[in-house]
C-alpha cells in the first residue's frame, strides 16, 4: 500500500498589498474631508447684501465681517450697484 497523498498547503503570505491599498484610499479620504472642511465646504453660506451711501468703506473679497464684535463670515464678492433715483 503506497502512502496516500497528502495535500500540502502553499505557505500563504499576508496580504500586505491589500491592507497597504485600504489604508491608502482610508488615507486620502480622511485627507479629501479635511481639506474640504477647512475650505468651508461643509459651512452654511447666506447670502448678504450691503448699500453703503458713503464710499471709504474697507471691503475687500475675503475680509471678515463682524456684527458686534463677532466674526460671522467673510466677504465673497464686491460689485457696485446702480441708483435710479
Amino acid at each position: 500500500m503506497e502512502g496516500s497523498p497528502v495535500q500540502i498547503n502553499d505557505s500563504r503570505e499576508p496580504p500586505y498589498k491589500f491592507i497597504t491599498l485600504i489604508v491608502v484610499v482610508v488615507l486620502a479620504v480622511i485627507f479629501t474631508l479635511v481639506y474640504i472642511q477647512f475650505r468651508g465646504g461643509f459651512t452654511p453660506k447666506t447670502r448678504l447684501t450691503m448699500i453703503a451711501s458713503r464710499a471709504g468703506l474697507v471691503m475687500d473679497p475675503g475680509s471678515k465681517v463682524t456684527y458686534n464684535g463677532v466674526e460671522i463670515g467673510r466677504v465673497g464678492s464686491i460689485a457696485e450697484t446702480v441708483r435710479d433715483g
